[in-house]
């Protein structure tokens, strides 16, 4: 049985939350993630508050369609962020039903990151959400390593690491790196493809956000990633290609990715760790 697997938002970014919601059902996702504050100062964002209309929406699109919102996206974390001020963002996120938000570290102090990743999980805990940490190697959190470090430090149970598939083997990781690490550790795991070379460390933020490939249409070892990742985590595409394919609307490079997704994950045959992922 091929796993259930998700929509991120990135390439998406000009689709609202409750079109997203419509797009994945009839593109052939199982859930979405919405992206609420920007993911990069000046980015895209969809404010999404208690009350408001634009959650009303979401929740009608929810309920005549029966995706899920899985999780709500992207939370920076650095010494500056006021978490409590996150408090309205979490609960207008439970309300729509996603169980988990996603944050990066902008923090090159690990202590104090894993600090402020503390607090956002002791308040994420009172809605009954997962925190998941996403290392990036342009961002000041770059390793799986330094990444499981700080969760570790946090003390959080409800502390997770998220694992982007291009940002693992672009910081030099590697899947017998990822074999590694307590998997009790390890979160959603996002799915895109690459070349096999990375281009120069000033361009890596522009491939992740502009040029990731369909799973299979690159050289990442993705099947053997999927091998040894932890059975029953998320799985979501998050592949930005609008650049690779300029002609194309929302919902035909969304069928071209669940497309790919379904081949991808079909493929597989199970590994020890398994390969099923939930929603």
């Amino acid at each position: 049985m091929i796993p259930l697997f998700g929509l991120a938002p990135l390439g998406f970014l000009e689709v609202a939350p409750p079109d997203l919601i419509v797009l994945a059902a009839e593109t052939g996702f199982a859930s979405v993630n919405l992206l609420t504050p920007p993911a990069v100062a000046g980015g895209a964002a969809f404010p999404i508050e208690p009350g408001s209309a634009l959650l009303r929406a979401c929740q009608r699109r929810i309920a005549a369609t029966g995706v899920q919102v899985r999780a709500i996206e992207q939370v920076g974390l650095d010494r500056t962020t006021d978490v409590p001020c996150l408090r309205a963002m979490l609960e207008a996120g439970a309300e729509l039903g996603a169980t988990r938000v996603l944050c990066s570290g902008d923090e090159p102090d690990l202590a104090l990151l894993a600090q402020r990743f503390a607090e956002l999980c002791r308040l994420a805990e009172e809605f009954g959400m997962a925190v998941d940490l996403e290392f990036m190697p342009f961002r000041a959190l770059k390793t799986l390593e330094d990444a499981v470090r700080v969760v570790t430090a946090s003390g959080a149970e409800n502390g997770w690491v998220c694992l982007d598939a291009l940002h693992l083997f672009r910081s030099g990781g590697s899947v017998e790196a990822l074999g590694a690490v307590d998997p009790e550790r390890l979160g959603p795991l996002q799915l895109c493809d690459a070349p096999r070379h990375p281009p120069p460390p000033n361009a890596l933020a522009e491939e992740a956000r502009e040029r990731r490939l369909l799973p299979g249409r690159g050289q990442l070892p993705l099947a053997e990633l999927l091998k040894v990742y932890p059975a029953q985590r998320p799985i979501d595409a998050e592949i930005p290609m609008t650049r690779a394919f300029p002609d194309l609307d929302a919902a035909d490079r969304a069928r071209l990715i669940a497309a790919a997704m379904r081949e991808c994950l079909q493929r597989l045959e199970p590994g020890p760790a398994g390969t099923a992922g939930s929603v």
